[in-house]
């Protein structure tokens, strides 16, 4: 069963003496390839640690690796307070709608807030919508538009989907080739079911 030992510790030792790797590995009865092993990994086994412990006339448990219990929970904390991190910026720049709404309907945004019970979200500053040509919704804008959708228009707008409606204030309106971009301040996705 291979162990963590202290490397640091074992150079340290052996230095003191002003020993070799050969020397240490002759006088443990350890190869010196172990003894190599254990100066640049720290790993080895637990009768490695007690012929090095014998040889250095040490108590075996000075030998291994000090456990370091805070670091870990600080690195886990890090790891974890990174990740929520990452997860948050992603979940606010970048929404998805699900495969059931339409999956290519794509929405970004700089802040997100999602209602508790998940039937609605609302996106804010500097939100971009975009509405592929192959996606079935119907436009509504405001009451001061002509029926026939200009190629690039602004004002107020609701995007029925087959089972969600997204309400937008102050929409500018472009279409492209590939579909409608739609750029505003303000949108709220909601579930119609």
């Amino acid at each position: 069963m291979e162990m963590k030992i202290n490397a640091e510790k074992i150079i340290e030792e052996r230095k003191v003496r002003a020993w070799s790797q050969q020397h240490l590995a002759d006088v443990s009865a350890v190869s010196l390839r172990t003894i190599q092993r254990v100066e640049n990994n720290g790993s080895g086994s637990l009768e490695t640690v007690k012929a090095l412990a014998s040889c250095f006339d040490l108590d075996v448990a000075k030998l291994f690796q000090p456990e370091t219990p805070s670091k870990k929970i600080f690195s886990k904390s890090k790891i974890a307070i990174l990740s929520s991190t990452i997860a948050a910026i992603f979940s606010s720049v970048l929404f998805l709608a699900p495969s059931t709404m339409a999956s290519d309907i794509k929405i970004y945004s700089d802040e997100v807030i999602t209602s508790t019970n998940n039937d609605y979200r609302v996106y804010s500053n500097n939100v971009e919508i975009f509405l592929p040509k192959t996606l079935t919704y119907e436009v509504l804008v405001d009451s001061k538009w002509e029926t026939a959708t200009p190629e690039i228009a602004s004002g107020s707008v609701k995007v029925h989907l087959e089972s969600s409606v997204i309400f937008i204030e102050k929409a500018i309106i472009t279409k492209t080739e590939k579909g409608t971009k739609i750029t505003t301040n303000y949108a709220k996705f909601a579930y119609t079911e």
